[in-house]
Protein backbone atom coordinates (compact mmCIF):
# COMPACT_ATOMS: atom_id res chain seq x y z
CA UNK A 1 0.00 0.00 0.00
CA UNK A 2 1.19 3.07 -1.12
CA UNK A 3 0.22 6.09 1.66
CA UNK A 4 0.46 9.58 -0.31
CA UNK A 5 -0.24 13.49 1.16
CA UNK A 6 -2.79 15.64 -1.42
CA UNK A 7 -0.33 17.09 -2.08
CA UNK A 8 1.83 14.40 -3.49
CA UNK A 9 -0.99 13.15 -5.04
CA UNK A 10 -1.56 16.88 -6.82
CA UNK A 11 1.90 16.73 -8.22
CA UNK A 12 1.74 13.02 -9.19
CA UNK A 13 -1.71 12.25 -10.60
CA UNK A 14 -0.51 9.88 -13.00
CA UNK A 15 1.97 7.69 -11.25
CA UNK A 16 -0.40 7.42 -8.47
CA UNK A 17 -3.82 6.41 -11.01
CA UNK A 18 -1.51 4.02 -12.80
CA UNK A 19 -0.06 2.57 -9.54
CA UNK A 20 -4.16 1.54 -8.74
CA UNK A 21 -5.00 0.44 -12.01
CA UNK A 22 -2.34 -1.93 -11.72
CA UNK A 23 -3.74 -3.07 -8.27
CA UNK A 24 -1.90 -1.51 -6.00
CA UNK A 25 -3.74 0.37 -3.29
CA UNK A 26 -3.17 3.99 -3.07
CA UNK A 27 -4.23 5.90 0.55
CA UNK A 28 -4.55 9.63 -0.29
CA UNK A 29 -4.10 11.37 3.27
CA UNK A 30 -5.57 14.91 3.46
CA UNK A 31 -7.46 17.44 6.31
CA UNK A 32 -10.28 16.13 5.32
CA UNK A 33 -9.75 12.59 5.53
CA UNK A 34 -8.24 9.76 4.32
CA UNK A 35 -9.35 8.27 1.01
CA UNK A 36 -8.78 4.77 -0.72
CA UNK A 37 -8.03 5.43 -5.01
CA UNK A 38 -8.95 2.40 -6.69
CA UNK A 39 -10.53 1.75 -9.99
CA UNK A 40 -14.05 2.09 -10.88
CA UNK A 41 -15.24 -1.99 -11.68
CA UNK A 42 -17.57 -2.96 -13.93
CA UNK A 43 -19.80 -3.58 -11.20
CA UNK A 44 -19.73 0.10 -10.34
CA UNK A 45 -20.60 1.10 -13.73
CA UNK A 46 -23.70 -1.56 -13.37
CA UNK A 47 -24.85 0.23 -10.62
CA UNK A 48 -24.42 3.54 -11.92
CA UNK A 49 -26.45 2.60 -14.76
CA UNK A 50 -29.40 1.31 -13.13
CA UNK A 51 -29.41 3.82 -10.97
CA UNK A 52 -29.68 6.47 -13.91
CA UNK A 53 -32.42 4.46 -14.80
CA UNK A 54 -34.00 4.35 -11.64
CA UNK A 55 -34.07 8.43 -11.55
CA UNK A 56 -35.47 8.79 -15.32
CA UNK A 57 -38.31 6.54 -14.30
CA UNK A 58 -39.16 8.55 -11.03
CA UNK A 59 -38.69 12.09 -13.34
CA UNK A 60 -41.06 10.34 -15.76
CA UNK A 61 -43.61 9.24 -13.30
CA UNK A 62 -43.27 12.53 -11.84
CA UNK A 63 -43.84 14.83 -15.17
CA UNK A 64 -46.67 12.08 -16.18
CA UNK A 65 -45.33 10.38 -18.94
CA UNK A 66 -45.43 7.22 -16.88
CA UNK A 67 -47.27 5.07 -14.13
CA UNK A 68 -45.14 3.58 -11.33
CA UNK A 69 -46.71 0.56 -9.61
CA UNK A 70 -48.03 1.29 -5.60
CA UNK A 71 -45.68 0.68 -2.59
CA UNK A 72 -48.62 -1.34 -1.39
CA UNK A 73 -49.52 -3.48 -4.57
CA UNK A 74 -45.30 -4.35 -4.43
CA UNK A 75 -45.22 -5.20 -0.87
CA UNK A 76 -48.79 -7.06 -0.46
Amino acid sequence: MEVVTAREFRSNQGKFLIAAREGQSVLLTSRYGNFKITPVSSEDMIIERDLREAVKQVKDHMEGRIELPNARDIVF
